[in-house]
């Protein structure tokens, strides 16, 4: 019976600290002409929009795991009086701490709004990151998560262990994705480019103005490029075809059957493409 009564009681304690409820927190901070923006979190979602000029809006949604001892609740609350929030003048970091102990079992999503010309550094162990419409600058990670980015008026370097990319660029700027099996799609190039993905497809399309190096391991490769675009092309795959229309351009099995090298509108920077498996299409529109 004394065992029955200790397993409840153990049983009791244990779902006690499995259904913690979520809590949030909310700051809002003022910054001053160009702002610099930090967020991490270890396995939380962070979600940006464009707001005020002159502020910096935090609310972060804090969810308990499962824990067999200590008390998640009176953690949640320390972080809640105390949030991981450091501002520097117009830098604010978002989420840092070196007390692993506090934030054990414990993930926190972010929902900011952050004045549009702000410069993110933005990562996430293993949530999604989405950016809607800011940032004069994005550098954005995550260890399985997707990466959506609507509007970023910049150059963009983004990562992905597992997922999905997707970047839309309203200004200019070189872009950078690489993602370990997902998809990457580009909107408004306006620069150069480089995108790896091990198995996933690729494609971009816009004002081509540096050099380009896109690689999949068996994913399709397509392109549409403005009509004024000039690079020297060397593509190549595996098992799939080769198609480029540009005036001028040499067409699959002139050169190879799986490669294709050529200056195209009288050449420019290098545009690499490479697949293991998949099609290459490159034209203009």
């Amino acid at each position: 019976m004394k065992l029955r009564l200790l397993a409840g009681t153990l049983l009791l304690t244990m779902s006690t600290a499995a259904f913690a409820a979520d809590k949030q927190f909310e700051r809002t901070l003022n910054v001053t002409g160009q702002s610099d923006l930090y967020v991490s979190t270890g396995s939380g979602d962070i979600r940006l929009h464009a707001g005020s000029d002159t502020q910096i809006r935090i609310v972060g949604h804090i969810h308990a795991g499962w824990a067999m001892f200590g008390d998640p609740q009176s953690r949640i609350d320390r972080i809640i009086n105390n949030p991981p929030i450091v501002q520097s003048g117009n830098s604010v970091r978002v989420g840092e701490s070196n007390d692993h102990d506090l934030f054990q079992n414990i993930s926190i999503d972010y929902d900011i709004t952050a004045p549009p010309s702000v410069a993110l550094n933005l990562h996430s162990g293993s949530g999604d990151v989405t950016i809607d419409h800011l940032g004069r600058y994005l550098s954005a990670s995550s260890g399985s998560g997707d990466i959506r980015a609507h509007g970023i008026n910049g150059p963009a370097e983004l990562g992905t262990g597992s997922g999905d990319i997707e970047l839309e660029e309203t200004g200019s700027g070189d872009i950078k994705a690489k993602t370990g099996s997902g998809d990457i799609k580009i909107h408004g190039l306006n620069g150069g480019l480089t995108a790896r993905s091990g198995s996933g497809e690729i494609q971009a399309d816009g004002h081509l103005t540096g050099a380009a190096n896109l690689s999949s391991g068996s994913g399709g490769i397509r392109l549409h490029l403005t009509p004024d675009a000039h690079f020297n092309l060397e593509a190549s795959t595996g098992s799939g075809d080769i198609h480029v229309n540009f005036p001028g351009a040499p067409q699959q099995g002139e050169n190879s059957r799986h490669h294709l090298t050529a200056p195209i509108n009288g050449g420019g920077p290098a545009l690499e493409v490479r697949t293991g498996s998949g099609d290459v299409e490159i034209d203009n529109h």
